[in-house]
């Protein structure tokens, strides 16, 4: 058996089963290897972004779809010109209606004044009329209210703005006008109702009242103010009847009762009194 050479073992290391080193062997594989040696058994981390979408989220946009378009169909009218437009079929049942209303507002003025002003007043001034202490003024016991008709006709017509003192207390804002968005009648009414309303005992308006100060201010576009109203209560609209004729002119008098008004003056020459002596009896 011919004699074996030694063995260098820095050329060749001595390695068992896996490639690890033997005892007493040289390790030459650099460390890196050595390192990534258990990282390189593992399996490979997964791609993000390409899994699957859950069959669940799927079903839900095709169900929330298919609601989508049957609602639109059912409340959405139909997807053409005649939706955005008046429909000739339907004009006489709104005039109808709003000759009914306006038929309520003069038969019964309350019931159609309170259906007004829950709805356009109510959430100022409240259901009862007492308003809101600090911002929004009550219309009970109110003498801008209770007060002459014209002054509350000229506040919903026109509306009121700047400070205002009412029932003791002072408000400071601003009320919108009425005039573009109600009907003389509809004025009438709501004016009627809350000069009723609660403790107010105010007498009823009529919408010629309405129809009057609406054509006796038609060019103000400003809201009134408090000193304003004053300034104009008792101002008769225009177009109103001449005042009448004053007492004891042009009307009869009893006989023996004294002239009254201007009275011709007396004769200064003779020929004037000449006519008149020859008028008296002897």
């Amino acid at each position: 058996m011919p004699p074996t050479e030694p063995r260098d073992e820095r050329a060749m290391p001595v390695v068992g089963d896996g490639g690890v080193p033997e005892a007493g062997g040289v390790d030459l594989q650099p460390d890196v290897e050595r390192i990534h040696r258990a990282i390189r058994r593992e399996p490979h981390d997964p791609i993000e972004g390409r899994e699957p979408v859950p069959w669940f989220f799927t079903a839900a946009i095709a169900l929330a779809l298919f609601w989508g378009g049957w609602y639109l169909g059912r409340y959405g009218g139909e997807f053409g010109l005649a939706t955005h437009v008046a429909n000739a079929t339907r004009q006489p049942g709104i005039a109808a209606a709003a000759a009914e209303q306006a038929a309520a507002a003069v038969q019964d003025p309350v019931a159609a004044g309170r259906a007004v002003y829950n709805q356009n007043c109510q959430g100022c001034h409240q259901a009862t009329g007492k308003g809101i202490p600090g911002a929004f003024p009550p219309i009970v016991d109110s003498e801008w209210v209770t007060g002459p008709a014209e002054t509350v006709v000229r506040i919903l017509l026109h509306g009121l703005q700047g400070p205002v003192e009412v029932a003791g207390a002072t408000y400071n804002g601003a009320m919108p006008a009425w005039k573009d968005v109600l009907k003389d009648e509809e004025i009438a009414a709501v004016a009627t109702y809350i000069r009723q309303l609660e403790a107010n005992e105010a007498p009823a308006v009529p919408s010629a009242e309405v129809s009057a100060r609406r054509a006796a201010d038609a060019a103000r576009t400003a809201a009134w103010t408090a000193a304003e109203l004053r300034q104009a209560e008792g101002s008769a609209p225009a177009g109103a009847a001449p005042s009448a004729t004053p007492a004891g002119e042009g009307a009869p008098r009893p006989a023996g009762s004294p002239a009254v008004g201007p009275q011709p003056a007396p004769p200064t020459t003779p020929a004037e009194a000449a006519p008149h002596a020859a008028g008296r009896s002897p």
